[in-house]
């Protein structure tokens, strides 16, 4: 009861400050972190070439160049969609990759605008649930994907699922990874509260240090990622504060009452899925704190859905058990479930 009620009042307080919003006059609009930040990748285990899109987003003033890899031939027999989450970008999946490209399918991991080595907006105001699935549905078209099996974690999960619901026909699978459809639900009544208490305890943090947050020091608490993984991986986009204001802001967008605009689309997406009927993995790991609340809602929309947990893994499951994650998703691929038994484990 305590660790809820300290949450609650951390938003309300931090609601006060307004600290993520402020921007001061003279600062660029757009942001792109130095090439020389990345020098270290391939060495982390990330060594595939960059490949990037130039997309016009509705409402903003200037075109953004959106990062993404591709690799694995583009016939494949299976093209998957890898989509991260907040404050991470497609350097989470370095360990998930290679066995997939292993396996003769093609992979395609974007950056969203904000994060990794697409452009950064330097207004937090300016970020958006819709930008995100447009910059999607965008790549998704500019590259002809089809077939698709999407991927996602975190608040790639609801980014992901919404550009499923407009684009249907180009998704064959679904494999969803630490993640949720927030409904506005969140205080809906105590036990919801207490439910979600470490993610308002995440937003309230968020919020009060808005752009001057530690990216690197989420990766230190939440993953096993080692120190050269974080410093010259995971925080190696974030070189300012100017460059944070996607991770300061993507988290913030979470709906806490149900007529806020992202809780609609949520609804939406959540109905989309109950309608879909496709095949799907819902799988959360064994140390999961901030999605778990979402799972029984993704288990009542997708009840043909496999399902799996993974083991000695937090909230960056990709960053603790790669390879298991790649081997998952190969099997799931490959046969399924069946309908006796949903458990899904992994082939060695």
């Amino acid at each position: 009861m305590g660790g809820t009620f300290l949450s609650v009042v951390v938003v309300v307080v931090a609601v006060l400050l307004g600290k993520g919003g402020r921007v001061a006059a003279h600062e660029p609009p757009v942001v792109r972190t130095p090439h020389h930040h990345f020098a270290q990748l391939s060495q982390l285990g990330y060594p595939w070439e960059p490949h990037y899109l130039l997309q016009r987003i509705h409402g903003l003033p200037l075109p953004l160049r959106v990062h993404y890899i591709d690799e694995g031939p583009h016939d494949a027999p299976e093209t998957l969609l890898l989509l991260h989450g907040t404050p991470s970008w497609s350097f989470l999946y370095r360990k998930v990759v290679p066995g997939l490209l292993a396996a003769g399918y093609r992979v395609v991991a974007p950056d969203h605008i904000g994060f990794g080595r697409s452009d950064k907006l330097t207004d937090p105001n300016a970020y958006s649930h819709e930008m995100h699935v447009t910059t999607v549905l965008q790549l998704l078209k500019e590259l002809d994907l089809k077939g698709v099996t999407l991927i996602a974690h975190d608040l790639g999960g609801p980014t992901g699922v919404s550009a499923m619901a407009r684009d249907p026909s180009r998704f064959r699978r679904v494999v969803l990874l630490n993640t949720w459809l927030p409904q506005g639900d969140i205080f809906s009544s105590f036990f919801r509260a207490s439910e979600h208490a470490p993610y308002l305890a995440f937003r309230g943090l968020v919020q009060s240090l808005g752009r001057q947050q530690s990216v690197e020091t989420v990766f230190r608490v939440a993953s096993k990622a080692p120190r050269d993984a974080i410093s010259h991986g995971y925080g190696a986009p974030f070189p300012s504060y100017l460059y944070q204001a996607g991770p300061a802001w993507w988290p913030l967008l979470i709906p806490l009452t149900k007529d806020d605009p992202m809780a609609r689309e949520m609804q939406k997406a959540a109905l989309f899925l109950l309608k879909w009927g496709g095949p799907a993995l819902i799988a959360y790991s064994d140390g999961e704190l901030f999605t778990l609340p979402g799972k029984a809602l993704l288990q009542r929309v997708l009840p043909q859905a496999c399902e799996a947990q993974i083991p000695d893994a937090g909230h960056f499951l990709q960053e603790d058990q790669g390879p298991l994650i790649s081997r998952l998703i190969i099997t799931f691929i490959k046969r399924g479930c069946s309908p006796e038994s949903r458990s899904l484990t992994p082939e060695l």
